[in-house]
């Protein structure tokens, strides 16, 4: 597929009948048995809840949205140990619809997602612990993330990384 029509694109929250039902292949076998096996853990156990981005009722993209909160080093107009957030624990998007700015649409609807949700809790960020390849930490900062400066970033295969909601 060469284009896409996003006004065709829908997010859904899934349920277990949905998660078992589909089938998905983003070309990462780690995201794809997440999704196909360990999401439905994940939702009996209240660890995350998972949203499908379908077109034309196809699964083309999820996500996994959990609580988080976050360390920073800079400084805040209030000082806490950590701040609210909300973490991006997985996010795909199928082989077949790669390079179409479907991750990008996903991270629009988290951030859409969160601020509403501001209106009634307390949510700062969103956070993500990217994989750490150029290529993926490259589409988070596109995306308006910035890398978190552990002093000691134990897991080399991930990076750390936020958005403050209250900066454009």
């Amino acid at each position: 597929m060469t284009s896409l029509d996003c006004s065709k694109l829908e997010i859904i929250k899934a349920n277990k009948d949905i998660l078992r039902s589909i089938e998905f292949d983003c070309g990462d076998d780690d995201l794809n048995e997440f999704l196909l096996k360990d999401s439905l853990i994940n939702i009996d156990n209240s660890l995350s809840k998972i949203y499908l981005c379908l077109y034309e009722n196809n699964v083309v993209a999820f996500l996994s949205l959990s609580a988080d909160s976050i360390k920073i080093n800079e400084k805040l107009e209030v000082e806490y140990r950590t701040y609210p957030a909300i973490k991006i624990g997985r996010l795909a998007v199928h082989k077949d619809f790669q390079s179409m700015h479907i991750g990008s649409i996903l991270i629009d609807w988290v951030v859409g997602f969160c601020l509403e949700l501001r209106k009634d809790i307390g949510i700062r960020f969103i956070s993500v612990d990217a994989y750490n390849q150029e290529k993926t930490i490259s589409f988070y900062n596109g995306n308006l993330f910035e890398a978190l400066q552990p002093k000691k970033n134990k897991n080399k295969n991930n990076m750390p990384m936020y958005r403050d909601l209250c900066q454009k």
